[in-house]
């Protein structure tokens, strides 16, 4: 028997004002509902309301954007919860909502800018240091914490983000070939100073966010109380208990693994210019794939670096994704024979594994994404988006 899911339309104090009771078809298949949820972004959700539903003459129009909310839940348990951001069609039929996870926000809010000039800055009595955020002391962590504090003032009462509160906030680790000014390995949490810096100028909070992620693997999310939460590691590692399988008694339908050749790098040039107009050249080159596949050579140039340390671990991660063939995303479909959304979520280690006939694959993955379509006759079909785990999560507890 399927778990009844249920659409409900939340004030801007996430109280609830009404229950979606019949959805609209949103295309010819028969789908009423699809949502989704993403790694250190923002997931969507699409439905449709017939415009003579009943409901807006009882609750008037409950599904403008920005100012009304939405939460599904399966049986008693909340599985997605966010703001309606769009009505892209209103017509005799339907209104079509589309509504994002709160993360969403955070690409709608600017960092503040520097109140005093940075220690770093010699442009004597320039004031163009009032157009940057330059963070070079205190832990990511403590920065972090400055960053969020000050969007919640931002964002004022007015916003549903105002009331938003800080949870678990983590320093993440130094990444593996990240370098003092000495040229020693720098270890532990990371530390910003006079030689590890960033720089940003109007940038938004999500981009800051992921910056820091890029180079340390950090993850971010908002729950569904409005807690903030930045982590070392988001998710657990279920790859010993938690097996999607392909195959008559498994629970996979289909599913996509690539192999992505023409993309491929195993040498990579990276160019950047620092603060002084200096411009940095750093090469990495994975050996033992330019062995198997050949070398296939490419540069790339960032304009956001200003330092070989940033420059030398952004081509590291970049060239981790790039450097195989098998190195894609494998993203697959279960049926209600497979573990319910909320047994397994966003970030977590699983197992992977698809027999059939050529295709021969048992790999742990890490869960980046998943997607869930509802059909009117109650049946769920849940896509998930997979990664390859990055270097060091796999022994995550």
């Amino acid at each position: 028997m399927n778990t009844r899911t249920t659409v409900e339309i939340l004030n801007t104090s996430l109280a609830k004002i009404a229950e979606i009771r019949n959805l609209y078809p949103i295309n010819n298949q028969g789908t009423i509902l699809r949502y989704s949820k993403e790694m250190s972004r923002w997931g969507t959700a699409l439905f449709r309301v017939q415009t003579k539903d009943p409901i807006f003459d009882t609750f008037g129009d409950i599904l403008e954007p920005h100012r009304y909310h939405v939460r599904i839940k399966r049986g008693e348990t909340t599985v997605w919860q966010g703001a309606i951001i769009d009505n892209k069609e209103r017509n005799k039929n339907y209104v079509e909502v589309l509504a994002a996870e709160y993360e969403f926000y955070l690409s709608k809010k600017r960092i503040n800018q520097n109140t005093s000039a940075p220690a770093s800055w010699d442009g004597g009595t320039d004031t163009g240091w009032k157009n940057y955020r330059n963070f070079e002391s205190g832990s990511m962590g403590s920065v972090v914490t400055t960053i969020m504090n000050e969007a919640i003032t931002g964002w004022g009462s007015s916003h549903v983000l105002g009331a938003m509160t800080l949870g678990t906030i983590e320093t993440p680790d130094y990444p593996i070939g990240f370098l003092s000014a000495t040229g020693t390995q720098l270890t532990g949490e990371w530390s910003f100073s006079s030689t590890v810096n960033m720089q940003f100028d109007y940038h938004s909070i999500e981009y800051v966010l992921q910056s820091f992620g890029l180079y340390t693997d950090a993850d971010y999310y908002i729950d569904n109380d409005l807690v903030f939460h930045f982590k070392k590691f988001v998710g657990n590692n279920r790859q010993y208990e938690l097996a999607f399988v392909y195959g008559t008694t498994g629970n996979i339908v289909d599913y996509n693994l690539p192999r992505l050749g023409r993309r491929m790098t195993n040498d990579l040039m990276g160019i950047a210019v620092d603060d002084n107009g200096n411009v940095l050249h750093i090469a990495q080159r994975d050996n033992q794939s330019v062995t198997t596949y050949g070398l296939m050579e490419d540069s790339s140039a960032y304009t956001d670096v200003k330092t070989e340390n940033m420059l030398r671990t952004r081509l590291a991660k970049e060239l981790a994704f790039v450097n195989r063939p098998e190195d894609a995303p494998v993203n697959f479909t279960v049926n209600e024979k497979g573990y319910p959304l909320g047994q397994y979520d966003i970030g977590d280690i699983i197992t992977v594994r698809i027999k059939d006939y050529v295709i021969n694959y048992n790999q742990a993955r890490r869960i980046v994404g998943v997607t869930v379509n509802l059909h009117d006759t109650g049946r769920e079909l849940t896509y998930i988006q997979t990664n390859q785990p990055k270097e060091g999560q796999y022994g995550v507890a």
